[in-house]
């Protein structure tokens, strides 16, 4: 397997700086090459993803089995209960794989990538980057975003998950800003602030809580929006 390493060519004290400005930034090549090109390719060919939706606060995973079952009629109405849902309020629809739900063993470059962002070096480069020094570990899932799919408006504020930052590794080659799936963030007035292209082998760190969005993936993309994603959280990594 792939042993992972960063690029050599950025300085996390120089980041800190742009970081301070904005509360957000992007890392290109933040991975060696060949360790993101192993973790992009691990994640395209993977069989362990599972549509995933919300209703209100409640999270639906929708299995293989379960979609093999599905009618035409069973899509309409997820798809109807999608769109009203996000509407007004806030909604996602997208492929995920998460590790504690026995994909690790499917996936095992991404568990191993998780491992890779909660070891004391990268703990304490995502400690200097952000500024926050009680940042004791980062949690990880896959996303895959295809046509239809998006996440509405949010700020990741969960007051007990002691969430100081996001990030969001883009892993999908040549992707194009008219294909939809950008990372956007807004001001208090709905305007958009910044847009990131999910530009492959780059690194999203933003600060939270900050409103942002995953547009939604239009028809006209060639190709699934990969990306690892997770939070820079303070505390002690569980261990279960």
């Amino acid at each position: 397997m792939t042993q992972l390493r960063l690029n050599a060519s950025f300085d996390p004290n120089e980041i800190a700086a742009r970081f301070q400005t904005f509360r957000r930034l992007q890392i290109p090549n933040f991975l060696a090459p060949d360790c993101a090109e192993a973790l992009y390719r691990e994640l395209a060919e993977s069989r362990a993803w599972v549509l995933t939706a919300n209703r209100g606060e409640q999270v639906i995973d929708f299995r293989e089995e379960m979609l093999a079952g599905f009618s035409q009629d069973d899509w309409i109405k997820l798809d109807k209960a999608v769109t009203l849902g996000g509407r007004f309020g806030f909604q996602f629809r997208y492929d995920t794989i998460r590790l504690k739900d026995g994909g690790a063993a499917q996936v095992p470059l991404l568990a191993a990538f998780t491992d890779f962002l909660c070891s004391d070096e990268i703990v304490a480069m995502f400690r200097t980057i952000t500024g926050a020094d009680d940042i004791g570990f980062a949690d990880a899932h896959a996303s895959r975003y295809r046509p239809h799919h998006f996440l509405t408006t949010h700020d990741d504020r969960i007051e007990d998950q002691g969430r100081r930052a996001a990030y969001v590794l883009n892993l999908s080659p040549g992707w194009r800003p008219d294909w939809g799936g950008l990372l956007q963030f807004y001001d208090a007035q709905g305007n958009v602030e910044r847009g990131y292209t999910p530009a492959f082998n780059t690194l999203n760190i933003f600060s939270v809580p900050q409103p942002h969005s995953v547009t939604w993936v239009t028809p006209l993309a060639a190709q699934p929006r990969f990306a690892v994603t997770g939070w820079l959280r303070a505390g002690e990594r569980p261990t279960a």
